[in-house]
């Protein structure tokens, strides 16, 4: 059944030029086309989660996450979790993800409104999450391995210098704390004298409990300590 709806796609469907762009991008042609087409439906056409992209975005972020876990898990095979972790969040990063899609050019299948600013990268990013729920659920597990593996990390990812790059903790608090609505602050708690240098100490308060205290010489050093050690505690870099 699954050839025949290929074969139905790519010769008589109405869709046929899309499908024959897809299967570029894809490397395979597309079964299911309507589960592909709404990957790329941004909720502004419609707020039906039935009718846009935000219910895929959702199974794709989790797919990708499992399948570079396991490309991470078998390439670094001597590497602690906090490594993987950390590798993991720096290439699911939601700005990396969008400039992926922008080199893929997923521009080109989206459905918006016009109003909507499509060079937000959030947005293209998304999309490519939604792609994957799709790839996922018309051909399987395998498919999206190849698919992350071929058109994602080999092209677009160096993972050599994503390992001495540095995260900014510091915007991911932020994003952190503004996606689930709490308050974030940055406090300067001592400024003291050692071997004859001035050392910030800093804290991280959210929601007035303080996460995180950090040292340095300068303010933003110490800010920039306080908000790993906030990071690590809450655990965000496994949400990624």
């Amino acid at each position: 059944m699954r050839s025949i709806a290929k074969l139905y796609n790519w010769i008589f469907s109405r869709d046929r030029k899309r499908v024959r762009k897809l299967k570029k991008l894809l490397g395979f042609t597309p079964c299911n086309m309507a589960i592909f087409n709404l990957a790329f439906k941004h909720s502004s056409t419609s707020k039906d989660v039935r009718s846009n992209n935000e219910r895929l975005e959702y199974l794709g972020d989790a797919v990708l996450d499992t399948v570079i876990s396991e490309y991470l898990f078998k390439k670094y095979p001597l590497k602690e979790e906090g490594f993987l972790t950390e590798m993991r969040s720096k290439i699911v990063n939601r700005k990396r993800l969008g400039m992926i899609a922008e080199n893929l050019k997923l521009r080109q299948f989206m459905f918006y409104r016009k109003n909507i600013p499509i060079n937000n990268t959030s947005i293209l990013g998304n999309a490519l999450e939604a792609l994957i729920g799709a790839i996922y659920l018309d051909a399987g597990y395998d498919a999206v391995n190849k698919f992350v593996l071929y058109r994602i990390i080999k092209p677009f990812i160096n993972l050599e210098e994503l390992i001495v790059a540095d995260i900014n903790y510091k915007s991911r608090l932020l994003e952190w704390t503004q996606k689930f609505g709490k308050a974030l602050i940055f406090e300067t708690m001592e400024e003291k004298m050692v071997n004859n240098s001035k050392v910030f100490v800093a804290g991280v308060l959210i929601d007035n409990q303080r996460w995180g205290v950090g040292s340095g010489r300068s303010k933003k050093l110490a800010e920039k300590e306080a908000a790993k050690e906030a990071y690590d505690r809450l655990r965000i870099g496994e949400e990624a």
